[in-house]
């Protein structure tokens, strides 16, 4: 079963293509399981450009997701659902606000995700610039956990994304990411396989192979995201992706429904 969780809309102000697009690209793909999860509006943002839709404009993402639900959805030997995400920020101090939007709504699943430790971004130079991987890793980390142990979200995205724009850690990052498995277990939170890795200068999916096959070995539920920007990048790498999972003898992922965690079989 193909699945693709983590994809955005315009709404976001960085990303293009109509929604329309990226439900046929998902179709084109043979995805049985596409869900938009666009950025929340509570983001932080610097001066300057955007990187979420505003506030006003939640209602009607929502509202444009259940149209292409309605318009969309097969059933029968070649079935096909839209499913309703949101990839939220996990900022401690606007945590209520999360909480409230989340309890509004009925979402198949949040993606809960860390792009900022303090005011610093998480995909921009300047904060490696400024600051060692060991002291940015450790911090980002740690507010990864607090997220999981908030039990914030249904899914983790881009979990190791302090290497995206190709700085890596000395030693790697399984000894920051092994103590957040028994609490993953604990509140039942899937970690995704983001593809968009591959096509960054990290040239790999996030979190690493090496992290996969520890979360698989332990049994934290995977599921997977291209993390779509453009309708092109609907699906993209997925392929591989499949091949290196049954290597590691992973045969299932994880969908959502309702935030209900269901079985994804690898065919």
């Amino acid at each position: 079963m193909r699945i693709d969780l983590h994809n955005h809309t315009t709404r976001c102000c960085h990303a293009v293509g109509s929604m329309d697009a990226y439900v046929e690209a998902a179709l084109a793909n043979d995805i049985e399981e596409f869900g938009f999860s666009d950025h929340s509006h509570w983001m932080l943002h610097a001066k300057g450009p955007r990187y979420a839709m505003r506030p006003h404009e939640h209602e009607h993402y929502i509202a444009d997701v259940r149209r292409l639900q309605a318009r969309y959805r097969r059933d029968g030997a070649q079935p096909f659902r839209i499913r309703l995400g949101m990839e939220m920020d996990f900022i401690p101090s606007r945590l209520a606000l999360a909480r409230e939007a989340i309890a509004r709504h009925d979402w198949d699943y949040v993606i809960g995700s860390v792009h900022h430790v303090g005011l610093g971004n998480m995909q921009g130079d300047e904060l490696y610039a400024t600051w060692p991987i060991e002291d940015i890793c450790e911090v980002y980390f740690d507010a990864v956990g607090h997220m999981v142990r908030e039990r914030f979200c249904d899914i983790v995205g881009h979990l190791d994304l302090p290497k995206k724009l190709g700085h890596r850690l000395p030693g790697g990052m399984l000894r920051l990411i092994e103590p957040l498995i028994p609490d993953l277990l604990a509140n039942d939170i899937a970690v995704e396989i983001n593809t968009s890795g591959i096509d960054a200068p990290a040239g790999e999916v996030m979190p690493g192979w090496d992290v996969i096959a520890l979360l698989a070995d332990r049994g934290v539920p995977l599921t997977l995201g291209s993390d779509a920007h453009a309708p092109d990048q609907v699906g993209r790498h997925f392929n591989a992706v499949f091949a290196r999972l049954k290597q590691l003898g992973v045969r299932e992922l994880v969908r959502f429904e309702r935030r209900q965690m269901l079985a994804a079989p690898i065919d």
